[in-house]
């Protein structure tokens, strides 16, 4: 019976061990998805805010409007910043070391 329990004690010691190494990595994943995460609740923030004010989205409609091609071209410089952007983040994660090298 004393070996079964000492079993049941390593079994359940591994384990524990297990789930504290699975929590840690849970939390590092978490921390690189924090900056994608606030950026979308801010963007559902924005667009609640702008749902119950009607007159900044009529007004904000408007100008779009208004200036339609400005609108555009400024929206297709941004997206080719983004782009360009990304483009330069994963050159950089490529060819400069990482803070950790046990993670590779």
């Amino acid at each position: 019976m004393n070996n079964r329990l000492l079993e049941i004690r390593l079994r359940r010691a591994e384990l524990q061990g297990l789930i504290a190494d699975q929590r840690a990595q849970l939390a590092d994943l978490s921390m690189r998805w924090q900056g994608a995460f606030s950026l979308a609740d801010k963007g559902i923030s924005v667009f609640r805010f702008l749902r119950h004010q009607r007159l900044v989205l009529g007004l904000l409609t408007a100008a779009l409007f208004r200036r339609r091609r400005e609108a555009w071209r400024m929206a297709r410089t941004s997206f080719g910043l983004w782009k360009g952007l990304a483009v330069i983040r994963s050159l950089a994660n490529r060819w400069l070391p990482a803070g950790d090298s046990a993670q590779r």
